[in-house]
């Protein structure tokens, strides 16, 4: 299933990108990475990934925000937006949900856990 599939992994810590991106190369998927909330849009139009990973927690612009903006746009709604982050609390959740994110894992999360919701989407 992973053979050419690309996932934008959107994530500002260095420690959690090394573990994911190795994680999903592992598995055969092409990995890229953007570490700031600006450069996420123009990325996820340019590369076409199949799936993005995002943070809330990121310089530049909020994840919520860039959720909000990937499915406001005509190349990058039908995206699955997997958030990933440290944020627990109910809100948090409630929140990324109505910017559009279709799922929502907190950190830390296991290897097992992640690939399964990336395979529940792809």
């Amino acid at each position: 299933m992973p053979i050419g599939k690309k996932i934008l992994l959107v994530e500002d810590e260095k420690n959690i990108i090394l573990g994911v991106k190795t994680c999903l190369e592992i598995a055969a998927f092409k990995v890229i990475v953007v570490e700031d909330g600006k450069k996420v849009l123009d990325t996820a139009v340019s590369e076409k990934p199949d799936l993005i990973l995002l943070d809330l927690m990121l310089p530049g612009l909020h994840g919520n925000e860039v959720c909000q903006q990937l499915k406001a746009h005509a190349e990058t709604k039908h995206i699955p937006v997997i958030v990933l982050t440290a944020r627990t609390e109910q809100k948090d959740r409630d929140e990324a949900m109505a910017a559009g994110a279709d799922s929502f894992m907190t950190k830390p999360f296991r290897p097992e856990e992640l690939w399964q919701e990336i395979k529940r989407f792809l």
